[in-house]
């Protein structure tokens, strides 16, 4: 029996408000990229859409996996080099109990107040494969390479149960749709078969926590805006260009004969034996209009 090769690269149809979108920027390789500038998905991010004939009946008919990207020029206006980064979004939240379920006591998890929540994340299982890190305490930094991620997430509300054969309390949670709490459990969570005793890191109270979806995975696009295209430059080397040879003035045009850049032409010589040194080509800084390319060769004509 033949054993079929699956593909395992999913297009993402992530929505644009779950991406955030930073850019940095710097003149020239050489220069060190200023700090990361936040900017709006929405408005420089939007949908692509299949054909009205390919359509799905009852579905949302968007190009899965692919997404516009603008470049508006009061952001991307200078030349040099850009560098966009997309990630998903981050929502911050504070832990306010690490604890069991009263059905499931061997069930741990953190519990989260859904008012700290983006609405979107309220619901039961909304946060099911988010992933969560950890801001430490003690310098207010993310706990790097520290990552858990969200099995299940549901609505609860607490509810004080005796300890064992004690005359104590603790409070434990219970399922329920109408509670503001949610119990979440995590995974890794659960200890070892090699060390039983030693119970994985999920959170403690009152700690910072950072959630963000894992819908796409983190892109980086590097975009070097240039003087010259490839256009203008083959209209350089192979296009029209006129050279008044009174005046000094070479002429470049495009392929409409509009002009798209001029330059100075003239010798320096020796000032004894008045012998050319030198031929220079200067750019100009203001555009000769009467070197228009159809006056020009309408009055040679």
């Amino acid at each position: 029996m033949a054993v079929g090769i699956y593909g395992t690269i999913r297009p993402s149809d992530v929505s644009i408000d779950d991406i955030d979108v930073y850019y940095s920027y710097q003149a020239n390789r050489e220069t060190i990229a200023n700090d990361f500038i936040a900017l709006d998905a929405s408005e420089i991010l939007s949908y692509n859409y299949l054909p009205e004939d390919e359509e799905i009946l009852g579905n949302e008919n968007i190009l899965e996996g692919v997404y516009d990207l603008r470049l508006p020029a009061s952001v991307f206006g200078q030349l040099g080099i850009y560098s966009i980064y997309l990630k998903p979004t981050v929502a911050t939240t504070t832990i306010i109990d690490c604890s069991v379920l009263s059905s499931l006591p061997s069930v741990k998890g953190i519990v989260l107040d859904t008012n700290d929540l983006p609405e979107g994340l309220r619901a039961n299982n909304a946060l099911q494969g988010y992933r969560f890190e950890y801001i430490d305490p003690d310098t207010g930094n993310k706990i790097r390479n520290t990552v858990r991620y969200c099995v299940t997430a549901n609505k609860v509300v607490p509810v004080s149960e005796n300890v064992g054969n004690t005359s104590q309390s603790a409070i434990r949670y219970r399922f329920d749709d109408t509670g503001t709490l949610l119990f979440v459990q995590l995974t890794p969570s659960s200890s070892s078969d090699v060390k039983p005793n030693a119970k994985p890191f999920i959170g403690n109270l009152d700690q910072t926590v950072l959630i963000s979806n894992t819908f796409f995975s983190p892109l980086v696009l590097e975009v070097e805006l240039v003087a010259n295209t490839i256009e203008t430059l083959s209209n350089i080397v192979a296009g029209e260009q006129i050279k008044d040879v009174n005046n000094g003035i070479l002429t470049y045009y495009d392929e409409d004969r509009v002009i798209t850049q001029q330059f100075n032409i003239y010798e320096i010589k020796d000032d004894v034996d008045d012998v050319p040194l030198y031929e220079v080509k200067e750019k100009r800084t203001n555009i000769d209009e009467t070197q228009n390319f159809n006056d020009v060769t309408d009055d040679v004509q």
